[in-house]
């Protein structure tokens, strides 16, 4: 257990708030309003679907129109193994939707004239100070919008670290890194940067963020089965967790606090998240009075940046002319997409109990607030289209390589199914029928449209374009001091895989590909559209010449494999 939960367990004040929930009856389903038996019946036919093709254990989906809930349901298994059902107040972890509350929570204390957004941090942290060589002062408005310029993961604390150290240990940890980018210059996904938040948090209500945050956010929303600790309330409900490999392993989630608990650690319902959308739609009005004044929360959903799609804690999105916002959550073993309209008063919250299956839990969500948005005007609802298995003959056709400059696309066959690979950076996912199109439709992706065309493939999605297709060329031999390099880092829980891949070293890390630059010696960059963009990765060798440790940022991730020569 944390620091920080043994603090919390032990201020028995607060722990006693909870007394009446634990007793109080789950609320398992909400039957669809009429206004939305439609949407509700479409929707389950979508969900029982992606149940079976994508193999999830469990599904949690909710509903909102303003402040009715109007539909809410579980499919399949809180524990597959007890045969427990997901219900819509089973209890997930809820990943970076945490974001959400901890940038509440900071404009609480803005409001109140103790915070201020755009004063520097070290202000309200005088020993927070990593090497800044551009001598421009991180706010807490950067922090919030990503744009802070700091790594991705701290060194102590970090998604890997299972250690669970105290919030003041990770933000700490920080004073050995160096910013990536000067601040406020480029959009860089930061967990690290919502810890600082977090800490600052912590010092000036001079509590820890999880109490903070339990009485002044998540309490006053009357989230009742929420919490940012596993508190006995949380993980009487809590459903079990799947991870799964591109090689067909799943295996049951580790369950450790991360370091970057503001980030990243609040646990959840479907019902508490759609209450919270709700809420959103007030304009900061809660049941008992005002979280936020309007104009603050107004300010959350504005575009910190120019051309940025971060809020102050929200993403801003603006797919197919529907202008949304909210957050997506990925956690060990677990994926969530909290989703609304503002401008409608529609929202939809979805939870499966899956890591990396965030693009499910995103085209569901976005398949119900399309739904709603015809129901809500009294439209017909748009045809409800289930991929299917592509035929074989069709598989064969499509097999190869396609080129568009510098970029390159595989299209390969595995056990009877077709997948698509982009060379440059991503994962594999799997093509499937949609119409006269194909679709990338599995776990770890949604939505790219693949056409045939004469000379190749056009590709409408995240590698947009026309591609010719080519010769599968000969690759050349792998520079053979790469040898010692190639293996397995990391821990049971989350492997770090280095290798060749069309003439690149590559790094398999949280199931993306990403090419590695090398900078010198045994110094390599990730690729600007990595998750860990412009970050360095560092192998650090044995007196043997062999990596006994490969470094990502600052967190370091030990060898697993032999090393080879």
């Amino acid at each position: 257990m944390s620091p920080a939960s043994k603090i919390y367990l032990a201020t028995m004040a607060t722990f006693f708030l909870f007394a009446g929930v634990r007793d109080a009856v789950p609320q398992s389903q909400v039957v669809a309003d009429n206004r939305y038996t439609q949407v509700a019946a479409a929707l389950q036919q979508l969900i029982q679907h992606e149940i079976g093709e994508k193999q999830l254990p469990g599904f949690s989906v909710a509903l909102v129109d303003d402040q009715e809930i109007v539909w809410a349901q579980g499919f399949g298994f809180a524990d597959p193994g007890s045969k427990t059902p997901a219900t819509a107040e089973t209890v997930y972890r809820v990943g970076s939707v945490s974001k959400l509350y901890t940038a509440i929570g900071i404009m609480q204390q803005v409001e109140r004239g103790h915070l201020n957004l755009d004063t520097p941090v070290s202000k309200y942290l005088p020993t927070f100070h990593p090497a800044n060589p551009f001598h421009k002062p991180i706010t807490l408005r950067e922090l919030m919008s990503h744009r802070a310029g700091l790594v991705r993961e701290p060194p102590v604390g970090s998604y890997f670290d299972s250690s669970q150290p105290s919030l003041a240990q990770v933000v700490d940890s920080l004073n050995a890194t160096q910013l990536v980018y000067e601040p406020d210059t480029h959009t860089k996904y930061s967990n690290a940067g919502d810890a600082v938040a977090g800490r600052v948090l912590e010092v000036v209500t001079k509590e820890p963020y999880t109490q903070y945050l339990q009485h002044s956010v998540l309490n006053p929303l009357q989230l009742d089965h929420s919490a940012f600790l596993p508190l006995p309330f949380i993980t009487a409900k809590l459903a079990k967790g799947y991870m799964w490999t591109y090689d067909g392993k799943v295996f049951e989630a580790p369950t450790f606090e991360l370091g970057t608990g503001p980030a990243g650690n609040l646990y959840s319902t479907a019902l508490d998240q759609a209450r919270f959308l709700s809420w959103l739609f007030t304009g900061g009005r809660g049941a008992n009075g005002t979280i936020l004044k309007p104009e603050t929360l107004a300010q959350m959903l504005t575009p910190q940046s120019s051309g940025s799609g971060c809020g102050v804690g929200f993403a801003l999105l603006n797919v197919d002319g529907i202008k949304m916002v909210g957050h997506r959550g990925g956690v060990y073993g677990f994926s969530t997409e909290v989703l609304a309209i503002p401008e409608e008063k529609l929202g939809v919250v979805t939870i499966t109990n899956m890591d990396n299956s965030t693009e499910v839990a995103w085209h569901v969500a976005f398949t119900a607030l399309r739904f709603m948005l015809a129901a809500h005007a009294n439209k017909l609802l748009p045809l409800l289209r289930l991929t299917t298995k592509i035929p074989a003959e069709d598989m064969s056709r499509l097999e190869g390589r396609y080129e568009q400059g510098a970029k390159s696309i595989e299209i390969f066959q595995r056990s009877g199914r077709l997948f698509i690979e982009p060379m440059n950076t991503g994962g594999v996912s799997e093509l499937r029928q949609l119409g006269t199109s194909l679709v990338t439709d599995d776990r770890n992706g949604w939505g790219w449209k693949i056409t045939a065309v004469a000379n190749g493939i056009d590709v409408s999605g995240g590698s947009n374009g026309s591609y010719e297709r080519v010769p599968r060329r000969k690759l050349s031999p792998a520079p053979p001091e790469w040898k010692s390099l190639f293996g397995e880092y990391g821990w049971d829980y989350n492997v770090l895989r280095i290798f060749e891949r069309n003439n690149q070293l590559t790094a398999l890390l949280e199931m993306d590909f990403n090419p590695l630059a090398r900078i010198s010696g045994d110094v390599w960059q990730f690729a600007d559209d990595s998750a860990y963009d412009h970050e360095q990765l560092k192998f650090v060798l044995d007196k043997s010449g062999c990596p006994a440790q490969v470094k990502v940022g600052e967190v370091v991730f030990p060898r697993r494999s032999p090393c080879s020569r």
